[in-house]
């Protein structure tokens, strides 16, 4: 797993969402996995106009306050500036801000994802990392498609 510092111009997001904590997702009645499954169901991203690319997003914003809060999950991808959300859908404008960027090993789907997290909250603990709890990103761009040999994108804001 690599990491590296870096910065993000601000951009709009479509997409649709849910909102839950960390222990709801660890004890296994979490929210994200059903909607990953609506995503994919409901065909989502074909329904979103003005796809600036064709990268899903991962957006984690609206933190109650740290990792152990709840906060919401908003699954879709980056639009055109002003673009209205489709009914049913929202809208979640991502500020220009400072990441630590974290890129996965390439493995088996959600396995890599929850290893950087892990370490996200490894080096959270540690005061390794400021983390601002504004939005954190993860990104599934090309490298991601075959589920059994993904390599994905985390960036999580910093102070």
């Amino acid at each position: 797993m690599k990491q590296q510092s870096t910065k993000l111009d601000g951009f709009q997001m479509i997409g649709i969402k849910t909102r839950t904590t960390n222990a709801e997702e660890m004890k296994g009645a979490g929210r994200i996995q059903a909607l990953w499954a609506q995503f994919y169901s409901e065909q989502t991203m074909a329904q979103i106009p003005e796809k600036m690319d064709a990268k899903i997003i991962s957006a984690y914003h609206d933190y109650e306050s740290d990792a152990n809060g709840a906060y919401s999950v908003l699954i879709g991808v980056k639009v055109a500036p002003g673009t209205h959300a489709p009914e049913g859908m929202h809208i979640v404008n991502v500020p220009a801000q400072s990441y630590s960027q974290l890129t996965s090993r390439q493995g088996e789907m959600p396995g890599v994802v929850i290893e950087m997290w892990q370490k996200v909250w490894q080096l959270e603990s540690k005061s390794e990392l400021k983390r601002k709890y504004s939005v954190d990103l993860e990104v599934y761009d090309e490298r991601s498609m075959n589920p059994a040999n993904a390599v994905v994108e985390l960036f999580i804001a910093t102070k």
